[in-house]
C-alpha cells in the first residue's frame, strides 16, 4: 500500500471510481509500463465499454499500438481492482470477476502443441468460461491457418463472445471483413489507431478514434523492419493483382462478396431436423399425428 501511495503520487495516477455497474470508462488512459520506457510522449486513449457498446473490433497497421491500447485497460481494471491508483485522469471499473486474454503467439512443442494449437486452446477456455462480467482481450484470432480458416474462426469466435457470452471485449483483427460486425450485431462498435502516410513511409499516430481502419499499412511496417526494396516493390505488385482479381470477382457476382458469406448463419431448427430423420411411408396415421404435435412443440 506504501509502494502504491508513492507511485500513484509521482507518477500522477488518479483514483479509480469503483460501480456495481457493468462496465469500463477510462478517460486519457495510459499503459503504466510503456508510457515509463517510452522514447518519447506516451499518446493517452480513451475507453468506454458498456451495456450498449460491449465489444469493441479495433484495427489498424502493426506498431500502431493495438496491443497495447488493449492491455492498458486490463491493467488499469486489475490495478484498480487491487487497490491502486491508476495511470489515467478518470476512471469508472464496474464489476469484473476475470480476466481473459488471448495475446502472442507462442507454441508448446515440448507437449506437442503448435502456436495455432496453443491459440485455439486459449481461446476455446474464453468461450467456455467467459462471463457477461469478464473483460476479455483477444488479439489477432486465426493467424496461424489458412486465411479463410483464420477469418471464418475470428468473425464466428467474435459473434460467439458477442451473441451468447456478451462479455466485455476487445477484439484486435487484420481481417478487414470484420469490421461489418457492427451492422450485424448490437453492442459491437469499430475503433481504430490512426496512422498518417506520406509516399513510401507511415507515422504512426498512436490515437484511438472511432471507425474502422481503412488499411493495414503492412507493405509499409515492413518496409520500416528493413526488408529489402525489392521485395516490398514484388509484394505492391501482387497487392495489386490480388486487389484487381477481388474487384473483378465482386463485379460478376455482387451478392457473393466475402461479407455476405460470412453473415450469420440462421440457427439450426430442432423441428427441421426431426422432420430430416421421419420416413413418412412408415408412419401409422396416429404417429403421423402425434408426430405433428411434436413438430408444433418444437418449432415454437
Amino acid at each position: 500500500l506504501s509502494n502504491f501511495a508513492e507511485r500513484a503520487d509521482t507518477l500522477n495516477y488518479r483514483c479509480p471510481q469503483m460501480t456495481s455497474d457493468i462496465g469500463i470508462n477510462i478517460d486519457a488512459g495510459r499503459h503504466p509500463v510503456v508510457e515509463q520506457v517510452s522514447q518519447s510522449a506516451f499518446i493517452a486513449n480513451p475507453v468506454s465499454l458498456t451495456t450498449q457498446r460491449k465489444m469493441l473490433i479495433v484495427t489498424g497497421p502493426n506498431m500502431g499500438g493495438k496491443s497495447t491500447y488493449m492491455r492498458q485497460v486490463a491493467l488499469i481494471t486489475l490495478m484498480a481492482h487491487i487497490g491502486c491508483f491508476v495511470p489515467a485522469d478518470a476512471a469508472q471499473i464496474g464489476e469484473i470477476d476475470r480476466i481473459f486474454t488471448r495475446i502472442g503467439a507462442s507454441d508448446d512443442l515440448a507437449s506437442g502443441r503448435s502456436t495455432f494449437m496453443v491459440e485455439m486452446t486459449e481461446t476455446a477456455n474464453i468461450l467456455h468460461n467467459a462471463t457477461a462480467n469478464s473483460l476479455v482481450l483477444m488479439d489477432e484470432i486465426g493467424r496461424g491457418t489458412s486465411t479463410y480458416d483464420g477469418l471464418s474462426l475470428a468473425w464466428s469466435a467474435a459473434e460467439y463472445l458477442a451473441k451468447q457470452v456478451s462479455a466485455l471485449t476487445l477484439f484486435a483483427t487484420h481481417y478487414f471483413e470484420l469490421t461489418q460486425l457492427p451492422e450485424l450485431l448490437p453492442a459491437v462498435v469499430n475503433v481504430h489507431l490512426d496512422a498518417i502516410e506520406h509516399d513510401d513511409t507511415i507515422a504512426f499516430m498512436h490515437a484511438v478514434q472511432e471507425g474502422a481502419a481503412s488499411k493495414s499499412y503492412g507493405l509499409q511496417v515492413a518496409a520500416l523492419a528493413g526488408v529489402p526494396p525489392q521485395v516490398i516493390k514484388a509484394a505492391k505488385h501482387k497487392l495489386h493483382q490480388l486487389e484487381n482479381r477481388d474487384n473483378v470477382a465482386s463485379e460478376q457476382a455482387p451478392s457473393q462478396v466475402s461479407m455476405n458469406l460470412l453473415a450469420p448463419m440462421p440457427e439450426p431448427s430442432p423441428a427441421m431436423d426431426k422432420l430430416a430423420q421421419i420416413n413418412p411411408d412408415d408412419l401409422t396415421p396416429k404417429q403421423a399425428l402425434d408426430l405433428l404435435y411434436e413438430l408444433k412443440r418444437l418449432a415454437r
